[in-house]
């Protein structure tokens, strides 16, 4: 898809992959980049916003490596990592986002290395403005941000009532949103989201806390498979 040059904000570099939710639309206006080409990027940035969908490990030694090549601000997506401990080894990350989980309220949470950078929640507001978008302020991010956490959990029970067979995912996902007024049952909301991500953050929450909540159920796995 041709990137429309008139609405391009040439200052900055958006990292993100095809499946991004919101990747077609940030192809409209921002310089769009695999991690490869952001690594090899010697191009000058304002700014870099890193939406690589990389747990912990992989996201500190992706941001490591793109150091090298800029010394523009960071705000990178820490949706799969632990979030505390990547801002406290990579200093030039002065944000970060969570935007890899689709949300029907179009909306994403942000935390800020400093509570008082006004200019860097302007970036964002802008940002968030750019993908019609809301943000939601997570102050004193430690593990994970909450909405990804929350809902990942909710669709791992759900994948686990279903490989159970205590229950059809379309009966658990009537039950969800006539019950309990959900917008989408957990089963369409694991598809909307990606069941590869929602996989991937509880196995990193599991291996970082070793708490029985964050056990990925068999099914959730089986069917997260079909997607690598």
């Amino acid at each position: 898809m041709k990137q429309n040059s008139q609405s391009v904000h040439n200052n900055i570099m958006v990292v993100a992959l095809p499946d991004h939710p919101y990747y077609f639309e940030l192809i409209k206006h921002f310089k769009v980049r695999t991690l490869d080409e952001a690594i090899n990027s010697f191009d000058t940035y304002e700014l870099v916003i890193d939406l690589s969908p990389l747990r912990t490990q992989k996201k500190f030694l992706f941001l490591k490596e793109l150091a090298k090549t800029t010394k523009a601000d960071i705000v990178s997506d820490l949706t799969l990592c632990w979030g505390e401990w990547i801002m406290k080894y990579s200093p030039q990350v002065k944000a970060s986002v969570s935007t890899l989980f689709y949300s029907p309220n179009n909306a994403f949470e942000y935390s800020l290395r400093d509570e008082l950078d006004s200019e860097m929640v302007k970036t964002i507001s802008q940002f968030a403005q750019t993908m019609n978008q809301k943000m939601i302020q997570h102050k004193d991010l430690k593990l994970s941000f909450h909405y990804p956490r929350t809902i990942a959990m909710i669709i791992n029970e759900a994948y686990f009532a279903v490989g159970e067979k205590l229950a059809t995912a379309e009966d658990i996902d009537l039950a969800m949103k006539n019950g309990v007024n959900y917008p989408l049952g957990p089963i369409e909301w694991g598809q909307k989201i990606g069941l590869h991500n929602i996989a991937q953050l509880l196995e990193e929450l599991s291996t970082i806390t070793r708490d029985d909540r964050y056990k990925l159920s068999t099914e959730l796995k089986l069917q997260a498979f079909k997607y690598l």
